[in-house]
């Protein structure tokens, strides 16, 4: 008899141990945002009852990719009070817009089995406006940039290096530099009329040696060299 007991008390509490588990790691909140015809950010953010937030950046964030993060005991109280406060179940899962140029954002509440989805452009009503802008101001306060969308094209400041390339006369500089459509390299400007040309590239996707290995190979090309800054000397 102690021995059922003994076996029925154990099943209990595993069982009520994975029950208080699976309540914690339950779904409070997530948004989803979408694309427009710029850049911007396209992004997923998902936050659990116990304050884990998941993050995915897709497109045009500054971080690609998966990671988490975890809210502070008074940023997840104060996010529950929100989602509370806004009742999400109230609204319509589409709301219409009649804007062309915006992105659409999906959030989502979660009741245990139950979901609701509310998808909408930036002429929602407030609230889902607020609750949005609350989860991309703690993205943002722990380390995600959600607010401002990246261009792909665009070369981070710390990572800019240069070259000084010249091409024979015949050669057009835009048709030849547009032959680099895995590197992020661009033409600064010509430096004189010999066809020589100053360009910049993402150190972080190529090395200096490879790349200019790489650039003598190429037709049309007489000299290339990497465009160090002289210090002045006493």
């Amino acid at each position: 008899m102690k021995t059922l007991l003994f076996a029925f008390t154990s099943l209990a509490l595993m069982a009520a141990g994975k029950c208080g588990k699976t309540r914690e790691t339950q779904g409070l909140v997530a948004m989803e945002s979408g694309a427009c015809f710029g850049f911007c950010p396209v992004f997923k953010l998902s936050v659990q009852n116990n304050g884990l937030v998941h993050f995915e950046g897709i497109r045009f964030t500054e971080k690609i990719g998966k990671d988490s993060f975890n809210l502070t005991e008074e940023e997840l109280k104060s996010l529950k009070t929100r989602v509370k406060e806004v009742n999400l179940w109230q609204y319509p899962d589409n709301v219409e817009t009649h804007i062309a140029d915006a992105p659409y954002v999906t959030l989502t509440v979660f009741d245990g089995d139950k979901i609701k989805n509310v998808k909408g452009s930036i002429d929602r009503p407030e609230p889902l406006l607020a609750l949005e802008n609350m989860l991309k101001d703690l993205a943002e306060a722990h380390g995600f940039d959600v607010k401002k969308g990246v261009n792909p094209n665009e070369i981070a400041e710390n990572s800019k290096r240069e070259l000084i390339v010249r091409l024979k006369p015949e050669l057009n500089a835009g048709n030849w530099i547009a032959q680099f459509s895995d590197i992020k390299i661009r033409l600064v400007r010509r430096l004189s009329e010999d066809n020589i040309w100053l360009l910049m590239y993402d150190s972080t996707q190529v090395e200096e040696k490879s790349l200019i290995d790489m650039i003598k190979k190429m037709d049309g090309v007489v000299d290339v060299h990497p465009n160090k800054k002289v210090q002045e000397r006493n």
